[in-house]
């Protein structure tokens, strides 16, 4: 049987982990394309960026135009498309605490 994959957030856990308190820099992609590049110059983690989404996908500034959907399509795409943690832009979690409870879901 193959071996199970590691999920994002363990994968995350045990970086940190190994890196016993120096820093981890963490560069922003905005696309899986961008992040498959990161990835392939050697980066440990990446950084899916609210502003560079918004700017690709619509071709606006940041300022609450993308929807949580277009911003979770993005994230899934980037995850799928990488083996390393990526950390995601949810800006104010798309309204009260149930919808932030739903959109880290």
């Amino acid at each position: 049987l193959p071996a199970m994959a590691l999920r994002g957030s363990t994968k995350l856990r045990q970086l940190l982990k190994q890196r016993n308190g120096e820093a981890l820099f963490v560069p922003g992609c905005f696309n899986a394309l961008t992040a498959k590049v990161l990835e392939k110059a050697g980066f440990d983690c990446i950084y899916m960026t609210g502003y560079g989404t918004s700017l690709a996908l619509l071709g606006l500034p940041d300022a609450g135009y993308a929807t949580m959907t277009e911003m979770k399509l993005n994230a899934r795409y980037i995850a799928n498309a990488v083996e390393v943690p990526v950390l995601a832009d949810a800006d104010n979690g798309y309204g009260n605490a149930i919808n932030v409870h739903r959109c880290i879901r």
